[in-house]
C-alpha cells in the first residue's frame, strides 16, 4: 500500500479507486459514472488500535534524563520546550506506526537556534545513498508553497555536512559532530528491504477493509427494504403516484410493493464476525475492551503478548528519541551529552497486591519498614 493509502485508511476515507484496486464493495448508479453505495468506514479500528499503542508507548509521561549530567537535563527541558519536542515526538511516532518510516531533522535557524522538525514521508520523498554497505547520505525532497506557486526544496544531510537547495540557492553548513543531523527509525524490519520498514497498520488493513466492506453491503441491502419497489399495474399517469401522509392517490387498476426476498444478511454477518474475532486476536490492544476490572499481575498474564509488543516499539521509537536529544545538546554546547528515556511500565502494577507482599516480607522480618515504603513509593520521613 502507499502512503497515502494508508495515512487514508488510517483516517477511515474510501474513494472509488481504492475500492476497485482492493475489490470492495460500491455500487454505481445507471448513468455508470455515479456512486450509489460505496464501502465507508464504519469500523473505527486503526484508529483505535493505533492510538492505544501510541498512548502506551509513551505512557502517562516519559521523561528525558542524563543521570551524571543534571545541567543537561535541565538545558535539554528547555529545547524541548522551544521545539514543542513532546508533540514533535508524538507526531513522530504515529508517523512511523501508520507509514512504517519516520524521521526527525535537527538544524539551526537564521538566529542559530537549535531547531527540530518533522520528515513528513507522506507530503516529500526521502532518499538514501549507500556506499560499501552502509548509508553516507540521507535525502528529503518537498515543495512549500509561495505565493501561487511553490518552492522546491531538498535537504541532504551527511556525516561531515549538510546541505540545503531552496529552489536554487544552495546552503551548506558545516557538520563537526560525526553524525547524521538527520534520525531516521524504521517501525518493523521489513524483508523487502534493509533499509525501509513495514507498518503497523498494513499488517491488519486487509482486515479492516473487508470488515468495512461487508458492513456497507448489509447496509445498502437494508436501504432496499426500507425504500421497496413500486408495482402500479395500468398506471394512467406515472405522476399520479404519490404519497400523502398515508393516504395513496393512484391512477392504477392495482399497486404493489416488490419485496426483497434474499437472506443473506445472516451470512454477512456471520463472516464479519469471524473477520472481528480474527482482528481481536491479532491486534492485542482491542483486548482492551474486554477486560473488565482485571489488574495488576492478571492484567500482566492477559496482556503479555500487548506488553511485549509495546517494549518492541520502545525499543525502536526510544533511542530515535533519545538521538536526537543528545544531538540538540550537541549543537547547544553540551559536551558528550547521554540522555535516556525513563518511562514507567507498559502494564502499572497492581497496587493493593504489591502492598500485601511487602507486608508480608516486614512481617517474616526480611526487609524493614523503611525499605517497604521506599517501595511503594512512599516518602517514610513524613
Amino acid at each position: 500500500m502507499t502512503y497515502k493509502q494508508l495515512w487514508e485508511l488510517f483516517y477511515g476515507e474510501y474513494d472509488l479507486r481504492y475500492c476497485i484496486e482492493r475489490n470492495l464493495f460500491y455500487e454505481l448508479k445507471k448513468d455508470g459514472s455515479t456512486i450509489k453505495h460505496i464501502t465507508k468506514s464504519l469500523v473505527d479500528y486503526p484508529f483505535e488500535i493505533l492510538t492505544t499503542d501510541l498512548a502506551m508507548i509513551f505512557g502517562p509521561e516519559i521523561r528525558y534524563i542524563d543521570e551524571n549530567n543534571d545541567t543537561a537535563t535541565e538545558k535539554l527541558k528547555a529545547l524541548h520546550e522551544e521545539n514543542n519536542f513532546d508533540e514533535l515526538s508524538r507526531l513522530a511516532v504515529l508517523q512511523g506506526l501508520i507509514l512504517g518510516n519516520t524521521a526527525l531533522k535537527v538544524g539551526r535557524d537564521d538566529r542559530q537556534r537549535v531547531r527540530v522538525g518533522l520528515v513528513n514521508f507522506l507530503r516529500g520523498d526521502v532518499d538514501f545513498v549507500m556506499d560499501a554497505g552502509s548509508i553516507v547520505e540521507w535525502k528529503y525532497k518537498y515543495s512549500v508553497p509561495d505565493g501561487n506557486s511553490h518552492i522546491n526544496i531538498e535537504e541532504r544531510y551527511r556525516k561531515d555536512r549538510t546541505i540545503i537547495d531552496i529552489g536554487g540557492n544552495i546552503k551548506e553548513a558545516p557538520n563537526a559532530y560525526g553524525e547524521f543531523w538527520f534520525k531516521y527509525a524504521a517501525n518493523m524490519p521489513s524483508l523487502n528491504s534493509d533499509v525501509w520498514g513495514d507498518s503497523e497498520l498494513e499488517r491488519f488493513a486487509d482486515t479492516v477493509d473487508e470488515m468495512n466492506s461487508y458492513l456497507s453491503r448489509i447496509g445498502a441491502i437494508a436501504d432496499i427494504y426500507a425504500k421497496p419497489r413500486i408495482i402500479a399495474r395500468k398506471l394512467m399517469n406515472p405522476e399520479s403516484l404519490q404519497a400523502t401522509d398515508n393516504l395513496w392517490a393512484i391512477d392504477a387498476e392495482d399497486i404493489s410493493i416488490l419485496e426483497y426476498q434474499g437472506n443473506v444478511i445472516p451470512s454477512l454477518l456471520a463472516t464479519y464476525d469471524r473477520l472481528e474475532n480474527y482482528l481481536r486476536n491479532k491486534c492485542p490492544e482491542l483486548i482492551m475492551n474486554d477486560l473488565g476490572q482485571i489488574a495488576g499481575y492478571a492484567l500482566k498474564l492477559k496482556l503479555s503478548k500487548l506488553i511485549r509488543k509495546i517494549e518492541n516499539y520502545r525499543n525502536v521509537y526510544f533511542p530515535l528519541l533519545e538521538e536526537t536529544s543528545n544531538l540538540m545538546l550537541k549543537m547547544d554546547g553540551v559536551a558528550e551529552p547521554n540522555i535516556k528515556i525513563q518511562a514507567k511500565p507498559v502494564i502499572p502494577s497492581d497496587e493493593v497486591e504489591d502492598i500485601q507482599k511487602w507486608m508480608q516480607l516486614v512481617s517474616m522480618n526480611l526487609v524493614s519498614k523503611e525499605s517497604a515504603a521506599e517501595a511503594l513509593g512512599i516518602d517514610w520521613k513524613q
